[in-house]
Order: structure tokens, then sequence, then C-alpha cells
């Protein structure tokens, strides 16, 4: 039965009555919750006019698989110009749904629909720019998206719309990495001048009070820019000022097993602070006076208390959870507090004057698992290490993802004493039931017989964790065992930020989760850490550089939700008490990792 006699059946009319499918699309996208019912709704009997009302309908009322359905079966050759331009949008914007940005630039791309483009209506080229922007920033096409919002610019009238298009242009140059930032030319004269005040603006993150003197010197070179009439509200006037504390208390333990820890944080901070005492300004670069306490003999609480006793401004530290924790329990702190690890907390934690910051694995997992959603995939099989970190990591992972609605196929835990482990993933693969099938076959049918082993197909992601020396063992045993074709993802442990193209082409095809500073180009000074020292006491390293980074904009970082600071760990945002860690996604190709979006 077709659609158009189920609609008849539904409303009787007359023969010479015409029928006003529109309404009934409404109400049956609104009222439908199952799959399409080929019985009831034949496409081929539609329009593609009317599949592209149908698909409007369903969309809107959530019924987005339908809808999809319906776009897909769509010949666009047979819509108006109107009707091709609606089609575009609505395809457009569900690809970005689906996180399939780069099929969503395509379809903007359209020769027809640029061709379009000028015929529309201004609010109409003020929707596809915008949409067209956000998309080339979501696929990492930076300068194209200021170009469309350079467009977008200039068809809004009002001097507060303008200003809220550049702010959006600032928090796209923010996340953009500094050898980005610092070509010598964009597209345009407008794009120069953008990346020309971003770059600078990068250098002096450390010294944030210096903003005021970069804009005015900018101007100078750039009087016809448009940010040089209307600037981001990045540097309104009262917006930036550094926290400038005079005295600063670190709290790192100094025994046993936490000695190279903790000296490596301070080296991290110490290499901020001497580059932003180096750094050229017009306004004098006040550097507070430090203080190190060794948290290993007393409580934590004694030794905090006794830092605000001798005066300080502003505590860094502790580095243990534990010792934030009991921070924490004992109430609001009289100083701004920058610990050094954070709890794995979900319910914010209101505490004047905390701020918590760590290298929390639990951001990195709950990235590779929007990540994962947004490609489309829910079967994953977890591989973490058999120790504390593994086991609270993978169960983490597996509450998050299948709250979200994905499943957990398997959870393989591996001893640090592994070294092959094809024979480790063999079983969660089903390899071994694989071969027991063929042996059987050889024993019952024809010994002659050959017989390949095969894998479990239900598998779309495996989600790695561990350092370098295990992932690449980890990679090759799953290529072995028939699993090359199932992405890989890992966090940022896998990576150590140098490159060694020898042994990393193992790790081929990896995405994984990277922080700024182990990817060449990002920061406007490469970190330098000890090139003998294991990756977790780099990444450490690059702890402590964040540390002074955010001990100069805590101020800013408090008051402004939107701009992330690029650091060494991440894009740094703040949001009830605790600072968050936005990482850079990369991959491994023939044994060098690059950036990837």
């Amino acid at each position: 039965m077709s659609i158009l006699a189920f609609i008849g059946g539904c409303a009787p009319t007359t023969s010479s009555q015409k029928v006003d499918t529109t309404d009934f699309y409404l109400q049956l996208g609104k009222n439908f919750s199952g799959e399409l019912d080929p019985l009831l709704f034949d496409m081929t009997e539609l329009s593609d006019q009317e599949k592209l009302s149908a698909a409007e309908a369903f969309l809107a009322a959530g019924n987005i698989e339908d809808g999809r359905t319906l776009l897909g079966a769509i010949q666009t050759q047979n819509l108006s110009n109107r009707q091709f331009i609606n089609f575009t949008l609505l395809a457009a914007e569900n690809f970005i749904a689906q996180f399939d940005r780069k099929s969503a630039d395509q379809l903007l791309n359209q020769p027809r629909f640029k061709g379009l483009f000028n015929r529309q209506n201004i609010e109409l080229k003020q929707r596809i720019l915008s949409l067209h922007a956000d998309v080339t920033f979501a696929i990492g096409d930076f300068h194209r998206g200021i170009d469309k919002l350079t467009a977008l610019s200039r068809l809004v009238k009002r001097k507060t719309q303008v200003r809220d298009i550049h702010d959006r242009i600032w928090v796209a140059l923010s996340r953009m990495s500094y050898s980005q930032l610092n070509e010598a030319k964009g597209t345009s004269s407008i794009l120069s001048g953008w990346l020309a005040l971003a770059a600078s603006s990068r250098r002096y993150t450390g010294h944030p009070d210096e903003q005021y003197y970069l804009l005015s010197q900018w101007r100078r070179n750039w009087k016809s820019h448009p940010a040089a009439k209307i600037p981001p509200s990045y540097f309104s006037r009262g917006k930036f000022w550094d926290s400038n504390p005079e005295k600063i208390a670190l709290l790192l333990p100094f025994q046993e097993n936490y000695y190279i820890a903790s000296n490596t944080v301070i080296q991290g901070f110490m290499d901020a602070y001497y580059q932003t005492m180096n750094l050229p300004s017009k306004k004098p670069t006040n550097l507070p006076e430090l203080i190190i306490y060794d948290t290993s003999t007393q409580p934590i609480l004694e030794i905090y208390n006794q830092a605000v006793s001798d005066g300080v401004d502003m505590v860094i530290g502790p580095m243990r959870q534990s010792e934030v924790e009991d921070l924490i329990l004992s109430g609001d702190l009289p100083i701004p507090t920058l610990t050094l690890n954070r709890l794995d907390n979900p319910d914010p934690i209101n505490t004047d004057n905390l701020f918590q910051f760590g290298l929390s694995t639990v951001d990195e997992l709950t990235q590779i698992a929007d990540r994962a959603q947004g490609k489309g995939f829910n079967n994953i099989l977890i591989i973490s290490p058999d120790n504390n970190w593994g086991h609270r990591s993978a169960t983490f992972f597996t509450q998050y993802w299948t709250e979200q609605g994905g499943t957990i196929v398997e959870n393989v835990h591996y001893s640090l004493s592994v070294n092959d482990f094809t024979k480790l993933l063999k079983q969660p693969l089903y390899i071994n039931l694989s071969e027991q099938r063929g042996l059987a076959i050889k024993r019952f049918i024809n010994s002659r017989v050959n017989y390949a082993a095969r894998r479990r197909q239900d598998i779309d992601l495996v989600v790695m964790l561990g350092y370098p020396l295990k992932a690449r063992q980890i990679k090759p045993a799953l290529d072995f065992l028939y699993a090359s074709n199932i992405p890989v993802m890992a966090t940022s442990h896998i990576y150590n930020g140098e490159e060694q193209i020898g042994l990393d082409r193992d790790l081929s095809t990896v995405e994984f989760s990277s922080m700024p500073w182990a990817l060449s180009g990002q920061l406007s000074e490469e970190l330098k850490p000890d090139t003998q020292l294991h990756t977790a006491f780099r990444r450490l390293y690059a702890l402590g550089n964040d540390s002074f980074l955010i001990s100069r904009n805590l101020n800013n970082i408090e008051q402004s939700q939107i701009l992330p600071i690029f650091g060494a760990t991440g894009l740094l945002s703040y949001q009830n008490g605790v600072i968050f860690r936005e990482q850079k996604w990369a991959r491994f190709e023939r044994g060098k990792a690059t950036e990837i979006y």
C-alpha cells in the first residue's frame, strides 16, 4: 500500500479533492516512533518535493533516522532552487549532528549551492555563513572559518553584533596552535591581521597585563582592520589583570618515590617562570617569591596553615590525591589554592579559593568516548593495565560509555610483565573459538581442508590504555590477530613527545588524545623536559609549566568560561571549582604523530 493510499484511508476524500500532504507529514512525524513501514510508506510513489517535506517533519519531530532515510532518497536535480537551498542546509545540519563535518562541508561547497548564495536574503545568507564557519572550524580549517565570519560581519549593522562575531573569531584563534597563528600571512589582509594579534597575545599568556599594550601596538600596524575598531571582548577594559601574587608556596612531597616527580614539577614551573621573566614588556613583570614546602613529613593541613602564616598569597599543591581530599574536607580556604591533582568526582565541590587541577585521565577518557560516539561506534573492547590506574580508568570509561547507550564487549587487563599479547588477546577476539572450529572441521570432514581463523565481527573500536612500550606490543598483536581494520584510540600516555619513527611505526593508524606540548608547533616555546625521563614524568613537567601559567591567569580563568587558555597540558577552562583540560587529537602515520581533527 502506498503512502497516498494510506492518506486516503485516514482522511476519506472524493476523487476530485486535492490532498494537502503538509499537515499529514507533520502529524505523522510527531506521532511516529518506529521504523518506516514499507507497507504504509512507499517512497517510490513520493515526489522529491514530498520527500523533502516529509524529511523536514520527521527531523523536526525528533525522528532522526527516518528523516535521514528520506533525505538520502531525494534526487536534488528535481528540486527548485529554494527547495535545494532548504535541502542542503537540512542535510548539512544532519551531518553535523552525526559529527560528519567533512560531508557537511562538501554539501555547502557544491557549485549549485554556492552559485545561489548571492540570490538569498540577508537572513539566509547569515545562517549559511554562520553554519559554514562552524563546520570549517570543526574540521580544522580555521582560515576559511575566519573568512566566513568576516563575511558574516559585513552583513550585520549593530556594533554589538559585530563584537559577537569578533568574539567567535577570537575563540577559534584561541584554539589554534602557535605555528598556525604565526604563519607569515593568511588568505586575506584581514585574516593576516587576526593571526598577528593572536600570535602576539599567545606569547604573553604568562603576562596577561601586557595584553593592553599588545593591542595598542597592533592597532598602529593594522589601523583599517575591523578588530582595530571593534576589538574582541577579550581586550575589554578591566577584563584582564594578572593574579600578581607576591609570594607563592609550592607544596610537594620530596621523600622516597615522590622525589623525581616533585622535582620535575618544579622544573616545569621554573621553565615558565624564567620564560616570562625574559619577555620584553612595557609593563614591569613582577614575578612572585617562591617558598617550597615538603609535604612528606607532616599532615597537609599543618603545612598549609604554616604557609598561610608565612604570608604567602597563593598555594600551588598538594600533589597527592589524598591530600587534596583533606584540603577539601577542611572547608573554605583563606587564599587561592591551585592543587596539582584532582578528585574524579562528578559532583561540583563548592570550596572557596580552591581550584582543582591535575592530569586526570577522566578528561581524556571522556573525550575518547565523545569522539567514538560521534563516529557512530557502539561496541568497544578496552585493553588496560592490571593496576590501580588501569582498573579505575576502565571502570570510569565503562560507566560513562554505557550511560551514553554504548556497549563494552570485553574489558581486558594485562600484567606489566606480559610481552606476548597475542596469547592474551586471542580469547577476547574469539580467535581461539575460531581455531577450535577449524580443528573440528578437519577432524570430522577432511583433514586436508585449509582453514583460516577469523576474529569476532562485533567490535567497532579498541580503546587502549598504556605507555609506549606496551602500546607498541598491543597494536601489532591486534594486527596479527586479524584485527588491523578495527580503529584504535588511546590516551596521551602512549606518546612521550619524542619522535621515534622506527619504534612508533608499530602504532600506525592509532588515534590518541595528545597534550599540546607533545606535538610540534603547538606552543610559542617548545617544552624541553629531560629526554631520559619516563613518559609519566615528562607529563609532570608540563603540569608544572601550566601551574605557573594558571597562577598568572587565575582571575581570568575564573571569570571567563568561554575562552580557554592554551596550555601545555591542554586547552584549560574552569567550571565548578575544577580546571578541565581539553586535549588535541593526533594519529600515528608511518611512525610520526600528526595532529588531526
